[in-house]
């Protein structure tokens, strides 16, 4: 059921976060308002992950979202002025955590591929058109401890692959087949407990990477597969990237034109920046404070200006927060804070109303909801305030 929201974000500003760099050189000046909610969409229980793409090719982006709560997920059509129907929903197995989209059958539809945690499983759900889905029945079991996907063509045969981190010290590789069907896990060994994993070509060679985040005890930061383009991975050190990285993303946070990497802190309440300097080397920059508990973080250009910002959920108040880039790999402080429903979680970013400008949807776990904010119009250029220093690490 959609519930129309007759209120406008509130703006928290001057807010002073435990691990925030301080800067003196100016005081901190009020950032206009970003985004403003739309409307909001019951799901099922404890909604989590979050993704967005045009599943039913109307032209129109719609949302999936993972029901933890229940072992399903609710499929949202999107109507492309904002808005979207009551979401359908469809089986998962136990308690779904993390979901990839790709043509996995290569039909030109795009599928879902939906881990599932208290089963330790990995079920493929084919487009079947119209925004329909049937199961391929293939049980995957990736392996014990099932954390978090992403998925790429990590051997250039054309062919979506799959990426999966389990907690302890390892990653799954599966081969697409191009069908539907996977080749069976190859196991991966990485120097730490990965969480969060992402794919990106960082070192410029044509061959698709993955950054794993690693939190536990010991060994935590971030670490690199180099991809060889055959399906096989040569391991980096391990580079600084935050105390406990829950979650990872992909931003050119300095415009020169190589990927850097961004990770978030849950329980230290912070982000990382770590920042691409090429010949397969990363080095991190000071920590800068988030909200309380950060969830899920996306980059993107949110303000218009041409330079990848950041949005980050925080669970624990309530808050998605709003971080404006420089282009030089610093960032303006404090972030714009806007409120929504009880502990925000997933995040997912697109044009929802087809006004060329970006929009968030959140899940919020606790209220079964989803809350759409559409960004309104263009945006002024930001007004001066205190800059998140660059320090090397």
């Amino acid at each position: 059921m959609k519930r129309f929201v007759f209120y406008t974000i509130i703006l928290a500003l001057g807010i002073s976060l435990a691990g925030c760099p301080q800067s003196n050189s100016q005081p901190q000046k009020r950032i206009p308002p970003l985004f403003m909610i739309n409307a909001v969409y019951d799901t099922g229980k404890e909604p989590s992950y979050l993704v967005t793409d045009d599943f039913d090719a109307d032209g129109h982006l719609d949302l999936v979202v993972l029901n933890s709560g229940e072992h399903n997920l609710s499929y949202l059509k999107g109507k492309g002025d904002g808005t979207f129907q009551e979401g359908i929903v469809i089986k998962t197995g136990a308690d779904p955590i993390a979901t990839a989209v790709a043509d996995f059958n290569n039909d030109r539809l795009k599928d879902l591929a939906i881990l599932n945690y208290q089963d330790g499983t990995l079920h493929i759900l084919l487009n079947s058109g119209g925004g329909s889905f049937r199961n391929t029945g293939k049980i995957i079991k990736p392996g014990r401890i099932p954390i978090n996907l992403t998925t790429d063509d990590f051997n250039k045969d054309g062919l979506p692959d799959l990426m999966v981190s389990l907690r302890f010290h390892k990653v799954v590789y599966l081969q697409g087949k191009g069908n539907g069907v996977f080749e069976d896990p190859v196991e991966i060994a990485v120097r730490g407990q990965p969480t969060g994993v992402i794919s990106g070509d960082y070192n410029k060679d044509g061959f698709r990477d993955l950054a794993v985040a690693l939190a536990g005890s010991g060994n935590t930061g971030v670490q690199i597969l180099w991809g060889e383009g055959n399906g096989k991975f040569d391991p980096s050190k391990n580079f600084r990237g935050g105390g406990q990285p829950l979650t990872i993303a992909n931003i050119d946070a300095n415009n020169d034109g190589k990927i850097d990497l961004v990770t978030s802190s849950n329980s230290l309440h912070a982000l990382t920046m770590v920042m691409n300097d090429g010949d397969k080397k990363f080095h991190a920059l000071q920590d800068f404070a988030a909200g309380e508990f950060p969830k899920f973080i996306v980059a993107a250009d949110f303000s218009g200006d041409g330079i990848e910002d950041l949005a980050v959920s925080n669970a624990t108040n309530d808050t998605i927060s709003v971080t404006l880039g420089r282009g030089d790999g610093t960032f303006i402080y404090p972030p714009v804070i806007h409120y929504v429903d009880e502990y925000p979680q997933g995040m997912a970013v697109g044009d929802f109303n087809q006004d060329g400008y970006l929009d968030l949807a959140v899940s919020c776990r606790d209220k079964n909801l989803i809350t759409i904010l559409l960004k309104q119009g263009k945006q002024p250029s930001p007004l001066p305030g205190p800059t998140v220093q660059k320090t090397s690490g």
